[in-house]
């Protein structure tokens, strides 16, 4: 049965109660169905539980979307534009928790980003006041009772639930008077099953008590994670803090978590929880991000709960070099911290925003080494449901939650997150679904250019180019967002090659060439585009605007320089072009560093996640700049899609003869490749295992050698 069938007589319920309220249903059933199911969904959060057990163990369900309509008279930034509104619905099997006679279904409310009234930097962005929760219960295609207003709620220990700021719960004023519930209008909304991964309780931490300071015991998780602490407790009051980082004197320093930012109420927006009472206390609807807390008030104990997108990670690395050993380790700690809702966030703590600049530039990295097919296929459905239904312009956040970026490096997302979905997963159905809105896009980036430039986005809003540069980025912002345009036109004339849309493959060329000389004519002079400065040359070299010669005047500014200069978008051009071009040896020199504007710069400072600037003022849980991590497999390692999906695989390692030994494994929709290089003096011993029913090939300098499946042995 669909979610619209077992829905289709339901009836919306709720409360405007400001904390958490637990909506309740007593039935009868005289007979108890194997296949009996439940179809439910919540706003904002949800937990449902049949006779007082859980119905599952995910957490901040249902994934987030742009629920449905909201005024936007508020918001920093103005927003014009019409969406398609989703809600996600879920549906669990539930015969093993009911029994013959009387019944208690119980649903659970929190507010999340739905009723999220505190934060306002990017503006008023909540959705409404009440919390609201439709359900069914079904038994094949007999609809066993739905939501009708019959249902009553009642106060839960959690009196304030704000997603940005933590929860408050007292266990000592808990009040089981029931209430009638209010009945509702039905959203505005599309209601189906829900797709993405959803967040589960990963691993548990025991944290390292560092002492007290200022009558608080502050605790290191020893590593910067997102998730929850679980405490137990005497009766009294007991408040948590907390922080990525901590101040001289050992106290917690919240800089770089939001403490900049002034809530609705005028409180500073920093993490807390506060539980009164006697047990054992865990956050349910909110998840904080830190490596430290504190804690005020006397504790038995405490447990982290590192929580986010049930994402396994499906590679292996270590190398002889601590830089790349580190890009890979932060990376994927930064960006599991950063998988949420099944939306990829620029930082799970101050913003939360799925910023469709950081998650594109991230998408093939967390694609090829994470298991993340059925997290994407869901983000780019957020991003299409963004896209304006009037004009067709792409949103900075997808859900769209305000924000700024531009309309290449981000609004570019529309094309450049299904076409590496479609490189790593061979599906040309998501090509398909995508590719109306992605001509779309075109045509509003068509509309905003003037003689072949991108130059400007929505009126009042932001066009930004690259963005946190190691000084003030001054490369201008129509040369970068031209090349993203240029960029995603290339891959759009491959997609309509797939997908036999060949009315429109002369057109995108076309396109594609009239940018390409808009740039030269305005940006190019003495060899260099807007004179090199910020990677500019790297981004001209990736769209073929330069000879190859100009990339090794690339690589001898950045041996020179040492560091990067470049913003989280050149950062992943400049060392993929550097690749390209055969300058494997520059790249391992950058990931060496240790100057400031390098990775282990962030590392000798105390970063286990990745900054969200080469300065480390800002956030320091950001994986935007840790997108280069997938160039340890494909430029050092050298593995390579041939074809889209892996149906083909190339192994072309560049091993600087600085970099001793380096190893790696990915998991493929084809099955595991493994590649383990040494050096043996002049010679260079690799194991490569290819998985069953593959073949490849091995080429390293002028030699090559046929791959066949299960180990192969190489000395060249």
């Amino acid at each position: 049965m669909t979610v619209q069938s077992a829905l289709q007589n339901a009836v919306w319920v709720g409360t405007d109660y400001v904390g958490s309220p637990i909506i309740e249903r007593r039935f009868t059933l005289d007979t108890v169905a194997e296949n009996t199911v439940l179809t439910v969904t919540g706003l904002g959060y949800f937990k449902a539980s049949v006779n007082g057990i859980p119905v599952t163990d995910d957490r901040f369900q249902p994934h987030v979307t742009d629920y449905e309509r909201r005024a936007f008279t508020k918001i920093t930034y103005p927003c014009r534009d019409t969406f398609t509104h989703r809600i996600y619905v879920c549906t669990y099997p539930i015969a093993d928790l009911l029994k013959n006679g009387e019944n208690i279904l119980t649903i659970q409310l929190g507010d999340g980003f739905y009723r999220q009234h505190e934060r306002v930097a990017e503006g008023e962005m909540s959705y409404g006041d009440i919390l609201k929760t439709v359900f069914a219960l079904t038994a094949g295609e007999d609809v066993l009772l739905v939501s009708d207003g019959t249902e009553v709620w009642r106060k839960s220990e959690i009196v304030k639930s704000a997603l940005f700021l933590g929860e408050i719960h007292d266990r000592t004023a808990i009040d089981e008077t029931a209430h009638p519930v209010m009945t509702l209008p039905a959203p505005d909304s599309i209601l189906c099953e829900q797709i993405g991964t959803p967040d589960r309780v990963i691993r548990r931490i025991t944290p390292t008590c560092l002492g007290v300071v200022g009558g608080k015991t502050v605790y290191d998780a020893g590593e910067n994670i997102s998730g929850v602490v679980r405490v137990t407790k005497p009766a009294g009051k007991v408040t948590l803090r907390f922080a990525e980082e901590l101040l001289e004197d050992g106290s917690l320093d919240f800089s770089t978590t939001g403490a900049d930012y002034t809530c609705a109420s005028g409180a500073k927006q920093i993490m807390c929880d506060t539980f009164i009472g006697e047990g054992t206390f865990e956050p349910q609807f909110v998840w904080h991000a830190f490596r430290y807390f504190d804690v005020e008030g006397d504790i038995d104990d405490c447990e982290v709960l590192v929580i986010h997108a049930d994402t396994p990670v499906t590679s292996t690395f270590s190398s002889s070099c601590e830089g790349l050993d580190f890009l890979y380790e932060a990376f994927i700690r930064s960006q599991l911290d950063n998988m949420h809702g099944s939306i990829p966030s620029d930082c799970p703590h101050r913003e939360r925003l799925g910023y469709t600049g950081d998650g594109q530039n991230c998408a093939e990295a967390a694609m090829m080494l994470l298991d993340s097919r059925a997290f994407y296929r869901k983000w780019i459905r957020d991003i299409l449901d963004c896209q304006s239904i009037d004009n067709g312009h792409v949103q900075h956040t997808a859900p769209f939650q305000g924000g700024g970026g531009g309309p290449g490096g981000w609004g570019c997302a529309m094309v450049l997150v299904p076409y590496a979905y479609y490189q790593q997963y061979g599906e040309t159905d998501m090509l398909a679904d995508c590719y109306p809105a992605m001509v779309k896009w075109v045509e509003y980036l068509c509309g905003h250019s003037e003689d072949g430039l991108v130059v400007r986005e929505e009126d009042g809003g932001w066009c930004l180019g690259d963005w946190c540069t190691y000084d003030t980025c001054i490369l201008p912002e129509p040369f970068v967002n031209t090349y993203f345009f240029v960029r995603s036109l290339d891959m759009l004339t491959e997609i309509a090659e797939v997908l036999a849309m060949h009315e429109d493959i002369d057109r995108f060329r076309a396109l594609a060439n009239d940018c390409r000389e808009a740039l030269c004519r305005t940006y190019y002079a003495d060899g260099h585009y807007c004179d090199g400065i910020q990677g500019a040359d790297a981004y001209a070299l990736d769209i073929r605007l330069l000879p190859d010669s100009a990339a090794d005047a690339l690589a001898d500014k950045y041996d020179a320089l040492g560091r990067f200069d470049t913003g989280f978008l050149g950062t992943d051009i400049l060392l993929r072009v550097l690749f390209d071009y055969g300058h494997a040896d520059t790249v391992l020199h950058l990931l060496s560093s240790e100057a400031r504007g390098s990775f282990l710069y962030m590392k000798r400072h105390g970063a286990t996640t990745v900054w969200e600037d080469w300065h480390g003022g800002a956030s320091h849980n950001h994986p935007m700049f840790g997108a280069p991590a997938r160039l340890l497999y494909q430029g050092f390692l050298g593995i390579h899609r041939a074809e889209p999906g892996w149906n083909r695989i190339e192994i072309v390692p560049q091993i600087p003869a600085a970099l001793d030994s380096i190893a790696g494994s990915l998991d493929t929709p084809r099955g595991r490749i493994s590649v383990t290089i040494k050096r043996d003096r002049d010679t260079l011993c690799a194991a490569v295992t290819m998985p069953e029913g593959t073949d490849g090939i091995f080429r390293y300098g002028d030699a090559a050698e046929k791959l066949h499946a299960g180990e192969n042995l190489i000395r060249m």
